[in-house]
């Protein structure tokens, strides 16, 4: 019989089992339509005709439901509505840690949303910036980002975040500390003494400049106990960028520089940082590094000797050659540090131009020279400017000013002086400055109107195409390009091409303008069948700058979206015919 009850209790068990199953279908059906509903209910939500009151009670239900499918639409929608309730923000706060990576992400991203910027909010989202779901951390930097907490909130979780090894957060937290400038002293100060904070830090602090003066003692202790090389290049560029300020650091910096003498790194920065600091009784140190055969280091040495020793023209002399030197060399951390040595010294004006046209001489050196001059930005436009003055490196700034593209708007009026005493090859050169600079090359109108009538054809079609890209505010180049369109009658491919370039001028400058318009239109239409892929293709465009003007003309344009044989035409045509409706 005790045989016959173990054979019996499987049978009895799958006879169950078998009993259960549909009841199990059955009970997973509803739960699946009842889930379902729920979340077609939130989703409901976002057409916006919901009562205000019965959608914060509906979200709020649905943020504690047991469906992750319901969880993060709810907190979707928490986030879209802007529902800002207290028991909303702490069951959002507490989704942000939720199972699934999904009803975290967008719980973060509501948590942005509702404007909270509580204690707990914060931790919340410091927690997430660390997570090792990327989507989540970017979510939580890009919340943070949004409710701009400041240096003081930020306080308690700095060295949580920043001990994360998680360079995306670390730049958030630098960014805001640099918002702050001097207010971040006291937690600069503090940081620097976190290992893992340090570093951050320093960045922060070589970002905030002199301003951040007060961190002078906090670093000068840094780089006197941290056994570790590694930060240590980051802190000596902070003292730098504090500059005379800092001065009170330079026995550190000796000291640095001294002890890891066989680091390029440390020894690079430290010179560095004697120099901008204008320290003294270095100059022994300063000299045998001079000396190096390290071509490097021997730079930002001979930079730090002039700079210490202002008034010493042959310390100058060598520092303007070897930095020069540097400008042509193919690692671009020494160009570039060259062009940044060289803007910082007090040059007496023309001295370092010999250097730089011999070595221009090289077209290889002179790229080089160039992308190292326009990394210099903003700051190097000044000087720029003042070398547009002297035939000898004018053509050496434009192509600078070229580089720097629309951040040489400040350049434009000095570049349009320059224009009337230029040759022809350096006059296209400044017109396609110009062009890139784009509107706010504007004051430039009336030398490049003058230029229609110069007797070198790609003279005058730089100058169109400067015009063209300045758009609207070279209205006053209206007359003289109808006149150039009429006169370029002839039916040489020269002539053509300049009456569609003419014509694509206007149509940017005055596309509104009806008398215009009916001047371009055949030109444009033209240029539509015209075999150039180059002509078609500004032809389309040109039908685009016109608007409502170019009605006329959009037939063809949606045929040469379906059928042009250049993809790049098709596609702009497609782009013209789209904004057409």
């Amino acid at each position: 019989m005790a045989f016959l009850r173990y054979l019996l209790v499987p049978a009895v068990c799958l006879f169950s089992l078998q009993a259960s199953a549909p009841l199990a279908r059955a009970q997973q059906a509803q739960t699946k339509a009842a889930t379902d509903a729920e979340a077609a209910k939130v989703d409901h939500l976002l057409q916006g005709n919901a009562n205000a009151d019965a959608a914060k009670q509906l979200v709020s239900k649905a943020l504690d439901s047991a469906s992750d499918a319901v969880r993060w639409r709810a907190a979707r929608a928490a986030g879209r509505l802007g529902l800002s309730e207290p028991d909303i923000i702490a069951k959002l706060q507490s989704a942000a840690s939720d199972k699934n990576w999904i009803v975290q992400l967008h719980s973060v991203a509501a948590l942005a949303q509702t404007g909270d910027k509580s204690d707990k909010t914060l931790d919340v989202l410091t927690k997430a910036a660390v997570s090792k779901n990327q989507r989540v951390a970017a979510a939580a930097i890009a919340a943070l980002r949004k409710l701009q907490f400041s240096p003081e909130e930020l306080a308690g979780t700095l060295n949580t975040v920043l001990a994360s090894d998680n360079g995306a957060v670390a730049v958030y937290v630098v960014e805001a500390l640099v918002h702050a400038g001097p207010k971040a002293v006291p937690l600069l100060n503090a940081a620097l003494n976190e290992p893992k904070a340090a570093y951050w830090a320093c960045v922060a602090i070589a970002d905030i400049g002199p301003d951040a003066a007060g961190t002078v003692p906090a670093l000068t202790e840094f780089l006197q106990t941290h056994d570790k090389a590694e930060a240590i290049p980051q802190a000596l560029l902070a003292v730098a960028a504090i500059g005379p300020a800092a001065k009170p650091a330079q026995a550190a910096v000796s000291g640095v520089i001294e002890k890891w003498s066989d680091d390029q790194s440390v020894l690079l920065a430290g010179l560095y940082a004697l120099g901008a600091i204008d320290a003294s009784n270095v100059q022994d140190t300063l000299e045998m590094n001079a000396k190096s055969d390290d071509q490097f280091v021997a730079m930002v040495a001979s930079w730090a000797l002039a700079k210490t020793n202002p008034g010493d023209q042959q310390l100058m002399e060598t520092a303007i050659k070897r930095l020069v030197a540097g400008l042509e060399s193919d690692n671009t951390h020494m160009s570039h540090a060259a062009a940044h040595g060289l803007a910082a010294l007090e040059i007496p004006p023309g001295m370092a131009a010999p250097y730089l046209l011999k070595a221009a001489e090289n077209p290889q050196a002179r790229a080089n020279m160039v992308s190292a001059l326009a990394s210099l930005g903003d700051k190097v436009i000044p000087h720029a400017v003042a070398a547009l003055g002297n035939p000898d490196t004018r053509e050496l700034a434009i192509d600078v000013l070229g580089r720097l593209g629309a951040k040489s708007a400040n350049a434009s009026e000095e570049l349009a002086a320059t224009i009337e005493e230029a040759k022809p090859l350096v006059r296209i050169q400044i017109n396609q400055v110009l062009a890139k600079i784009g509107p706010t090359a504007a004051v430039a109108t009336d030398e490049l109107v003058e230029e229609l009538s110069s007797e070198k054809p790609h003279v005058r079609q730089s100058a169109m195409y400067a015009l063209r890209e300045i758009g609207p505010g070279a209205a006053a180049a209206k007359s003289a390009l109808l006149s150039h369109l009429k006169n370029s009658q002839g039916d040489s491919v020269e002539s053509q091409f300049e009456r569609l370039a003419a014509a694509w001028t206007l149509a940017r400058l005055a596309g509104d303008d009806p008398k215009v318009v009916a001047v371009v239109l055949p030109v444009i239409r033209d240029g539509l069948k015209n075999p150039s892929e180059m002509a078609r293709l500004e032809s389309v465009t040109a039908v685009g700058d016109l608007g409502d003007g170019g009605k006329s003309l959009h037939k063809v344009i949606a045929e040469m979206a379906e059928s042009d044989p250049c993809a790049e035409v098709q596609n702009a045509a497609i782009s013209v015919s789209s904004n057409n409706g």
